[in-house]
């Protein structure tokens, strides 16, 4: 009987384990979606007001500033799935400024990834695009030919786009290079933002799992 009970109580945990994890799967995409959507919302309206009341130097500023966001975010998220997590916790254990929220960050490497390449980058360059034709606009403000109009706008989107392909593949051979250095890098500018209390507990139990891992 013990057997038994014991057997059904293992049984109803695993089911528990189960839902939960396909309750986190959905969760997330939904959470990206609301967060894309208010970072495109911000980001357009801030952009659409900038590039509409400045001139034409202004407006290829903001789409430079754009161009870079979704390219450095890129390498961030091909940085995070190429890491191993072994080396910082190495780095963790001798306590290397940034080396926990590094581990953190290589843990939850899928969103991270997901965070940085799909929001921020592809955000960033749709909005690089929209500022792209702000600037048509003014361009071709005097212009009456159809041909002309067309011709500039093509030009200056496909200028833009492959300066962000452009940018984006340099990127990723540098991520992946160098992956460790950039999520380390990206630990250090996180580590002030978590308290010491959090960062003691993630350290240990970062190091156990991998000792375990190790075993």
């Amino acid at each position: 009987m013990e057997n038994q009970t014991n057997g059904n109580n293992d049984s109803k945990k695993r089911k528990v384990k189960t839902t939960s994890k396909k309750v986190k799967w959905y969760i997330w995409p939904i959470k990206i979606f609301f967060l894309a959507f208010a970072l495109s919302l911000v980001f357009s309206i801030g952009s659409e007001y900038l590039t509409s009341a400045t001139g034409i130097v202004f407006s290829i500023l903001i789409i430079i500033l754009f161009i870079s966001i979704s390219i450095i975010t890129d390498m961030i998220g091909v940085a995070v799935t190429a890491c191993a997590i072994e080396p910082f916790a190495a780095m963790a254990s001798k306590k290397v400024k940034g080396a926990k929220e590094a581990m953190l960050l290589i843990k939850n490497a899928d969103k991270v990834a997901s965070l940085c390449a799909d929001v921020l980058g592809d955000v960033c360059g749709i909005l690089s695009g929209a500022a792209g034709a702000a600037i048509v606009i003014k361009v071709t403000e005097g212009m009456t030919s159809n041909a002309g109009i067309i011709l500039v706008a093509s030009l200056i989107s496909a200028f833009i786009a492959g300066l962000t392909i452009f940018g984006k593949a340099l990127g990723k051979k540098f991520s992946l290079d160098n992956c460790n250095k950039i999520i380390l890098f990206v630990g250090k500018c996180l580590s002030p933002f978590r308290s010491k209390k959090a960062q003691a507990n993630q350290n240990k139990d970062s190091v156990k799992n991998v000792e375990k891992d190790n075993l």
